[in-house]
Parts: structure tokens; sequence; C-alpha cells
């Protein structure tokens, strides 16, 4: 499958902004809060690097929560028009458009696929994936009847939609039948934290969570989309026969129907051997992808796979499923066994793990593929999606028409 390019802004014709013209963006951070995941890292990151790549314009910060997150700058919290509401869904669609009316953006950018139905202004969405639509029983009924629906209809009436990879843009085209022009691919990427670690800082993390032995590593949420029951028992095979010593290091806050997990734990009486760490900070992780032998991530289904990136960029080979958007990130990278398979995910991952020679050729090839993701471009990337749709802002009604 092809990489990503630099070119892929270029699905569209991106206008030039004037030179010195500021934009008053509303920006949503309700994905962001202290521990960030997925979707929240990606607001962060991405709403930090705006920010530096271009100081001109101003971000209007806005969520339905009153606290703000300690990791967002500390002149960077939501909105004072902003007051707290307990639903994000029902603050976007009964509270957000009037607060929006009175601060009055030229641009909103809703970070996680939804945003208000009856927005007063041209809005960008960004969607991460349609597993929603494509997978629908690894996830919630409540977000079957209560945000499927939505995304739809925010989807159509958006200037743009960002989303994170080819694979992605194109599920996002067939599945909400959306013009191809309109859809836009601007990459996540490693934030700069994200390399080798050395072996005291190594020593001193592994320490916190007491690992002593060699480790395959897994990031990401316990939930079913992760694929974590067949992923231990394929490392279970191995640890049964005596073909590997490593145990076995589960990153990642409990999520929906993780209790599967702990039943084929307590089925296969391995509970000694794998260590689960809950959430980690981001200044553990990249001691902990470093120390890792491997990161095992073959998650069913995936807009981008960050910790993919994450693992590379610490120089930490990587096996993943062969869901598309996992192959089309590592980029030849990786090592790749079918994610429905306990027994194909087992042999791989002995071959990871004891094949010396490919082991080392993924290391250097993940640390030049996470390369070649950057913040600070996606930062740009989207920059361009934002003068492209506010130059053609002229079709819309200005906010004083909507007011009155």
């Amino acid at each position: 499958m092809a990489s990503i390019s630099q070119a892929s802004v270029g699905h569209y014709p991106v206008a030039e902004r004037a030179p010195g013209t500021a934009l008053r963006v509303a920006y949503d951070i309700t994905p962001i809060d202290d521990q960030p995941s997925g979707v929240g890292n990606y607001a962060l990151h991405l709403l930090t690097h705006l920010r530096t790549t271009d100081a001109a314009h101003e971000y209007l910060p806005i969520s339905n929560r009153a606290t703000r997150s300690a990791l967002l700058p500390a002149d960077c919290g939501p909105h004072p028009l902003s007051r707290p509401f307990p639903s994000r869904m029902l603050w976007m669609q009964a509270r957000l458009p009037g607060e929006l009316r009175r601060i009055r953006p030229q641009l909103c950018h809703y970070t996680n696929s939804i945003g208000p139905l009856a927005n007063p202004c041209p809005y960008v969405v960004t969607i991460h994936d349609m597993t929603l639509s494509l997978m629908p029983r690894l996830h919630q009924l409540r977000k079957h009847l209560s945000v499927r629906p939505v995304i739809a209809l925010v989807a159509r009436r958006a200037q743009r939609i960002i989303t994170v990879s080819e694979y992605a843009r194109q599920e996002v085209i067939r599945v909400l039948r959306i013009a191809p022009e309109r859809v836009v691919v601007t990459p996540e990427a490693a934030a700069a934290c994200f390399q080798p670690a050395h072996e005291d800082e190594q020593r001193r993390v592994r320490a916190c969570y007491r690992i002593t032995t060699p480790y395959i590593l897994y990031v990401g949420t316990l939930e079913p989309r992760k694929n974590i029951v067949r992923l231990i028992r394929a490392w279970h095979a191995l640890r049964r026969r005596n073909a590997v010593p490593h145990t076995l290091v589960l990153v990642g806050a409990r999520g929906w129907q993780y209790e599967p997990i702990f039943r084929v734990i307590e089925e296969l009486g391995c509970r000694d051997e794998i260590i689960f760490t809950g959430y980690v900070p981001a200044a553990h992780l990249p001691a902990l992808y470093s120390a890792a032998d491997a990161l095992m991530f073959p998650s069913l289904a995936e807009g981008f796979g960050l910790p993919l990136v994450e693992a590379m960029a610490c120089g930490t080979p990587v096996l993943a499923s062969l869901a598309p958007a996992l192959v089309e990130i590592a980029g030849g990278a990786a090592q790749h066994a079918d994610g429905t398979s306990v027994a194909a995910l087992s042999t791989a991952l002995e071959q990871l793990l004891t094949d010396r020679a490919l082991h080392q050729a993924l290391r250097a090839r993940g640390l030049q593929r996470a390369a070649e993701f950057s913040w600070q471009r996606t930062a740009q990337q989207t920059l361009e999606v934002y003068a492209s749709v506010v130059a053609q802002a002229a079709v819309w009604p200005s906010l004083r028409t909507v007011e009155g």
C-alpha cells in the first residue's frame, strides 16, 4: 500500500492566505484530559504545534468541561464563555452554537468526529476511522444510537474532513459518500520525546513497574478492538513450550468490555507472567518502548495506530496485524501477521524474537519510517486546510447575519 506523502493535502486546491492575516479558530479540546490517549493525543499535539507553527492565529479552545488538562499550555484552557455541561453530545447540540455566535470564530475545528448540527460558521472535522460503521460489534450500543448518525450528518455539512491515513480517507469517502476532494489526509506522528532511551533511564522506568525480565510490550486501551485476548494466547503459546523467556507488559487503561482479558488470563493460569501498568505518563513511555524486545499491536481496526510510530521512533521492532491502516503506516518497517489467527501471531512473534537479523533490520527500518512523520508538518498541512476553508467562506452568511 502506498505510504503517506506530504502531497496528501493536495486532494483539493489550497488557497493562499494573505501574509499577516490572523484567524480566530474555535478548537475542540473535549478529547484532552490529564491522561490522553488516541484522539486526546492527536488533539493535544496538533494544538501545540498549530500554535507554534503560526503564532498569528488565535485559538479559542472549546469544551464542555470546567477544568482544563494540566497538559495544556498555561494560557490555553476552555474559553471563558464555555460553561460546564455533563454531556458532550448535548453540549455540542444545545449550547455550543450559541457560544460560537458570541465568540465569533472564523472557523471551527472539531477534533473527534462530531460537532453541532446547527453550526453557525464554517468548520472542519477530524474523523479518525470508520470502525463504528465497519465493525459495529466492537463499539458500545450508545455510540451506535447517539454518535454514529451525527458523524454522518456533521461530515456531509463540513467544509473539509481531515483524517489520518489514506486508508481512513478512502473509508470515509466510501461509507459516508463524501466527495473525494473534501477529504484530506494529515497523519499523526510521534512526539519529540519518543527516541531511544538511555540504558540508565530504561532501568529507572523498569524499576517503577517492577519489570525484571525481558518483555514484550502492548500499548493502548484495553478493549475488544485491540485484540488483546488473541495477543495473550499467541504469547502464552510460546511461553508454554519455553520458546521465549519474555513476560508480557500491557500498558493502558481499562476500556469497554475489558473483562474477557482477565478471563483468558485465569484460564491460561499466567497472571504472574503478565504486568498491567495501567495508564502510563508520556514521560515513561520512551523508556518502556526502548527496553522492550518488541511491540505487539494486533489491533483489528485502526485509523492510524500511533503506538507503531512511537515504538519505531524508540528503535523497538513492531509486530502488527494486517489491518490496512497499520500496514500503510508501518510502510514495510514492521512484521505483520493475521490478527484473527492466534497461530499466525504466535509464529510471527517467535520469528521476530529469535531471528536476530530480522530484529535488527526492523529496528533500523522503523527508525527511518518514524522520522517520516512530523507534527510540525501535520500542523502546516492543517493550517493549509484552514486557509482553504476560510477562503471559501464568502458563500456562508456572515455571523452578523446569523445573529441578526
